[in-house]
């Protein structure tokens, strides 16, 4: 009985090689060019493109936070002073 080949995906056909695919000519062009324009510009940064920073937390899970931590400190106090 012979045996059915399964169709290459290449995600198999990569994975099979252990190599990646080559990349149409094209492409690598196309990325060079950009690669190369960008050469002479490093480090100058325009000030339109460079983001500003955001709060990495929002300002109501802040407050809950500080009111979490504040109010154990302050209920620790509490039951630490009747405790004796």
């Amino acid at each position: 009985v012979p045996t059915r080949r399964r169709a290459r995906t290449p995600c198999s056909r990569t994975e099979s090689l252990g190599t990646k695919m080559a990349v149409s000519h094209r492409m690598m062009a196309h990325k060079s060019r950009k690669f190369h324009g960008n050469i002479h510009r490093r480090g100058l940064v325009d000030s339109g493109s460079a983001k500003k920073k955001d709060f990495s937390v929002g300002p109501v899970m802040l407050g809950f936070f500080v009111f979490v931590v504040i109010g154990s400190s302050i209920f620790q106090v509490l039951k630490s002073a009747s405790s004796g």
